[in-house]
């Protein structure tokens, strides 16, 4: 009620009856503000519990996925295992087969490269073999090479690979010196 009404009227009866209307009214609005208020609340309470219980899902496929990838990791270490286990013996038969084949192969080192050498290997074993005094014959060797690609650097020169005919000729060739045969 404004200031204008509150002099208008002169009697208590009516300011008293005014009073009581202003309170009924200013009552219904606070029912009514507390109705929506508790409607907003519980709005916002399902809202929360929706969240909880997407937050409960999400972390119950987190410890899922956790436990198949704890899974799955223990699947691959066995794996691995079994696959070590059944290899194991390929690469140590491999590596048996690898060591025959390079049996009938002589490295040597040591040997200074010459800029006429242009990478003739025949021409430096038999150069080499006459000087540690070998008996070498060309029908002894099937492949001679220098391992590795030239440097620029000749303080160390490549090794030279020999792959002679046979194993008891490479034998031959290592324990033998012209002149002496063991």
């Amino acid at each position: 009620m404004n200031e204008a009404a509150w002099t208008k009227s002169t009697s208590e009866e009516e300011i008293f009856t005014q009073l009581c209307q202003d309170h009924r009214h200013m009552k219904e609005e606070m029912v009514k503000l507390t109705n929506i208020q508790n409607e907003k609340l519980d709005k916002l309470t399902n809202i929360t519990q929706n969240h909880e219980n997407k937050q409960n899902g999400i972390q119950k496929m987190m410890v899922e996925h956790e436990n198949k990838l704890n899974q799955l990791g223990e699947e691959k270490v066995q794996l691995h295992n079994e696959m070590v286990q059944k290899t194991n013996p390929i690469v140590l038969q491999l590596d048996r087969q690898e060591q025959y084949i390079r049996k009938e192969n002589i490295l040597i080192y040591g040997v200074q490269e010459d800029k006429d050498d242009n990478d003739d290997g025949e021409k430096i074993l038999f150069k080499t073999a006459d000087q540690l005094e070998i008996d070498l014959q060309n029908n002894d060797i099937q492949r001679v090479h220098r391992l590795g690609q030239k440097r620029r650097n000749k303080e160390k020169p490549h090794p030279i690979i020999v792959r002679f005919v046979s194993y008891k000729k490479t034998k031959r060739v290592s324990f033998q010196q012209k002149g002496s045969q063991k």
